[in-house]
Formats: structure tokens, C-alpha cells, sequence
């Protein structure tokens, strides 16, 4: 089908330590023994009819090691080995939600058309600040990039779900911020969820447990479910922090 995308990931940064009990909100509810899980850092980026898209902007190397993560891989590097411009116009950047894991690198794809939540960035800039809580996912740096460039009229601010074209669709789900979004894609394998940090691990999923930094509980559960039911089988609902969503499971499976 001409309406097929190739999916890739590029693994960017990566955090060593962390528990699956870390990545469950109630951690493991009485459950005997711990594993090891990790963060793993992705931006991912679509090839296909209506592409390049680029799906968030991670974070630079500055930022990561503030709060103590790895950059593996900068991601202009990472667009360049995928024959990615980021300079180029016609690259479209999908801004997922404005965390600063996912908003950053303002020096990257300056000339993208971006795509965002309206709700993303009414929260981001009021609550996700104002609260302290919610302020360790924010950067202000991240919004007010964000603020310039929809007043240089680069930015589609969506209100809900939206087909960006043939085999590409976005659809807000919230939970995990209030504005965030997740993707349903079209491959060769049928259709795929690029779930971001709406389902941030597979255990998540299965176990039906949100992560827990998360705005709205009852939004996140409504997320697995969306996730779900728009992926033509679970192992196509791929999440955006599992170390085991490697780049190359994904050209595996796209």
C-alpha cells in the first residue's frame, strides 16, 4: 500500500537503576522480587507518503546531564544517519507533549511545521509550571520556544484527534499530561500506535498500571484502552520508554 510508513527509533539518551516498581504507580502491590528496567530515551521518525516526520525533539546533551541521564546518541547525529535534514522544510515535527525529555534541542528542526495539542500548551504554560509536582517534567526554556514559534505562526495547535494524511492520524489521550498525544500509524505490518509516554512501558499496559508521574489517572487508564483499540495487535503498541523498544525491534516490526 502507497500509504505505508517506516518507522524508526532513535534511542538518545538512557537512564541505568531504575526498577520496575519505579515504573508502576503502587509499585509491584505486594509482589515479591525487583527487577532492573532503565529509562531509555526515543525519538522516533516517520518515513512515508506524507513524511518526514519527526516525532518530538528529545533533549540535548546540557540537559540530560543535569538531571543525571546519558545522551547516547545527539540527535542531530541520529536524523542525519536516517538521511534526515533537520533544517529541512519539508520535515513536520509532532511535539507529543512539551516534558523536557521531548522539547528540546531548539537548535534542531527550526524549520519544521510543528504539531501540537492546544491543551498542551495552555497546561504546559500555567499549571505544568505553576505546580511543583507537575513543574520536575517542564522546562520554561521548552514553553517559551514553544510560545515563539506558534507567534511565528509555525505551530497547528489541534483541538483532539486530527489525520495529518493517507496512513497518519494523532489523537489526544491526556493522562499522562493534559495534552498529550499519541499516534496511529500505517505500515506493512498493519496498523501501528506510536504511544509515547501514554503507555511509557509495556508493563504499564499489561498490567493495566499507569507510570507514575502522570496529571490524571483515570485519563491515563482511557489511554491504554485508546492505545489499544487503534493498534491492530498489542505487540504494535509501542511504548516510549521501554529499554526493550530497540531501533532495531522497530524496523523489525514496521
Amino acid at each position: 500500500m502507497n500509504d505505508c510508513y517506516e518507522i524508526h527509533a532513535i534511542r538518545y539518551g538512557y537512564l541505568a537503576g531504575r526498577t520496575l516498581s519505579q515504573v508502576l504507580i503502587g509499585g509491584l502491590a505486594g509482589e515479591q522480587g525487583e527487577r532492573q528496567v532503565g529509562v531509555a530515551y526515543h525519538v522516533f521518525v516517520l518515513k512515508g507518503p506524507g513524511g518526514p516526520f519527526v516525532f518530538d525533539t528529545g533533549a540535548d546533551r546540557a540537559a540530560m546531564q543535569a538531571r543525571g541521564r546519558d545522551l547516547t546518541v545527539p540527535l542531530g547525529e541520529g536524523l542525519a544517519e536516517l538521511g534526515v535534514d533537520p533544517a529541512g522544510a519539508g520535515v513536520a515535527l509532532v511535539q507529543t507533549h512539551l516534558h523536557w525529555d521531548h522539547a528540546g534541542n531548539h537548535d534542531l528542526l527550526g524549520a519544521a511545521r510543528v504539531h501540537l495539542q492546544r491543551r498542551e500548551m495552555a497546561y504546559a504554560a500555567t499549571r505544568g509550571l505553576a505546580d511543583p509536582w507537575l513543574r520536575a517534567g517542564y522546562d520554561a526554556a521548552d514553553i517559551a520556544r514553544m510560545a515563539a514559534r506558534i507567534a511565528a505562526g509555525q505551530v497547528a495547535l489541534h483541538d483532539g484527534d486530527v489525520v495529518l494524511g493517507p496512513g497518519l492520524s494523532l489523537h489526544h489521550v491526556g493522562g499522562h499530561t493534559d495534552g498529550l498525544m499519541l499516534a496511529r500509524v500505517r505500515t506493512r505490518r498493519g496498523w501501528m500506535v506510536l504511544a509515547g509516554d501514554a503507555v511509557a512501558y509495556r508493563e504499564n499496559l499489561a498490567r493495566r498500571t499507569p507510570f507514575p508521574h502522570l496529571f490524571h489517572v483515570g485519563d491515563a487508564l482511557a489511554a491504554f484502552d485508546r492505545a489499544r483499540a487503534l493498534a491492530d495487535h498489542a505487540a504494535l503498541v509501542i511504548p516510549g520508554h521501554d529499554p526493550e523498544i530497540t531501533p532495531e525491534l522497530i524496523t523489525r516490526l514496521d
